[in-house]
């Protein structure tokens, strides 16, 4: 009978050691018995680490390889590597190819392909091949809150690790500067998605050190930013000819050159959105508070942070929402969403990176915090976890469940999942 899996069921089989145990041998006639399976391991070299094994008579301590045919061992490179020479025992689904370690010694090699039972093989391939928006739609209402509780916490710390590993190397480039580094995270999510990567843009080719001379002087400022995002020559007005005036000089002075125009996008925005409204929002923020990040550390409360976030643009844009267009009188203010954008994608972030360069757990679970007392977040994949009766009470939760189906539901991992591998036993 022909057969379908990933090589992720085999580990796991192997990892809840879920296959015949009867009589266990190697493919060369030695007798097996698993004392312990080892640990799985998400990094390079060997699948499951200091595993403890006994072969006859000898208790081997070492790792555990897992493939779906012993041929891989050879295709992969293995018989190469010594990353690989200390694998005591050879896991494959079918064997074949007699596969060595370096010094040509045969590798012991035990072969589960009449060790698991068929019905096993049946339940996850109706787990993994089914067009459901996630693997599990059909099956996820009977699995115990609890078990999706504590997954949804594991998906929480997990995304803010996989942020920290993007954020971390960025603060290299930028000689450690905590800083910098916020005001280019502060830019690229007042940008939103349509616009981020302009915004960045913009951060980037303006010198930070430019930026903080001349916070002070809050007009100087906005001239500087928005001059530089070539956003000031539509206007007609006595204030986009003042700015534009004083971008040419600080442009002159500092060797500046402005972006190109069609870098930013107007379509289909709300007038809140417009890059030159947010620029001017951005300048007002840089103007009240500097360096910005170690007053993000010392906040205890999130009113303290949202009131550190909010912005409102400068007088000049109470009438406007983009340079030189009149528009109906009102203050133009960072909105409570906005600001909560803010806070999940660049404050917690940044308090949970800081926390894992400084190796304190204050930070870590600081950042887990204030996420718990974010309300949730509304988009079209939150309903359809709502609609599966996943708990949802705040945006640990949401942020958790993006992540979960970004990195394990479109990917299929099923079976390193809680809730897959609860549908699985």
């Amino acid at each position: 009978m022909f057969v379908s899996f990933k090589e992720d069921f085999l580990h796991y089989i192997w990892r809840f050691q879920k296959y015949n145990h009867h009589d266990l041998n190697t493919t060369t006639g030695n007798n097996i018995t698993i004392i312990h399976p080892g640990y799985h391991n998400d990094n390079a070299g060997p699948d499951f680490l200091n595993a403890r094994i006994k072969i006859d008579e000898n208790l081997w301590a070492g790792h555990v390889e897992i493939h779906k045919h012993s041929s891989e061992w050879k295709q992969h490179n293995h018989h190469l590597d010594p990353a690989y020479d200390n694998v005591i025992l050879h896991v494959v689904y079918q064997d074949d190819k007699p596969v060595t370690y370096r010094n040509k010694k045969r590798i012991p090699t035990l072969v589960l392909n009449h060790r698991i039972h068929i019905n096993k093989i049946n339940k996850y391939q109706k787990l993994i091949f089914n067009p459901n928006w996630i693997p599990c739609a059909s099956k996820i209402n009977a699995v115990d809150q609890i078990i999706k509780s504590f997954w949804l916490t594991r998906m929480t710390t997990e995304r803010l690790e996989e942020k920290t590993k993007r954020i971390l190397p960025n603060l290299s480039l930028l000689q450690n500067d905590w800083d910098r580094l916020t005001y280019y995270l502060i830019a690229q999510y007042f940008g939103l998605k349509v616009n981020g990567d302009a915004f960045r843009r913009l951060f980037e080719s303006i010198p930070f050190e430019v930026i903080l001379k001349n916070r002070d002087n809050l007009k100087t400022l906005e001239a500087i930013l928005l001059g530089h995002a070539n956003l000031l020559l539509d206007g007609k007005d006595q204030y986009s000819i003042d700015l534009q005036m004083e971008y040419n000089f600080q442009a002159k002075k500092h060797g500046l050159y402005h972006m190109l125009k069609h870098e930013w996008k107007f379509s289909r925005m709300r007038p809140s959105n417009f890059p030159g409204l947010r620029i001017a929002q951005l300048a007002q923020l840089i103007h009240r508070e500097g360096r910005i990040f170690q007053k993000i550390l010392e906040t205890s409360t999130l009113d303290e942070l949202r009131s550190l976030f909010s912005s409102t643009a400068s007088e000049y844009w109470n009438q406007h929402y983009r340079i030189g267009k009149l528009s109906n009188p009102s203050p133009k203010k960072i909105g409570a969403k906005t600001l909560d954008i803010l806070i999940i994608n660049v404050a917690v972030p940044l308090i949970f990176s800081y926390g894992i360069k400084t190796c304190n757990s204050f930070y870590k679970e600081k950042a887990i915090k204030f996420l718990e007392l974010i309300p949730a977040e509304e988009n079209k994949i939150i309903t359809k976890w709502k609609q599966a009766e996943i708990p949802i009470k705040n945006a640990a939760n949401t942020q958790a469940l993006l992540y979960l189906k970004k990195s394990y539901c479109d990917n299929f991992k099923c079976l390193n999942c809680a809730i897959g591998a609860k549908i699985m036993s």
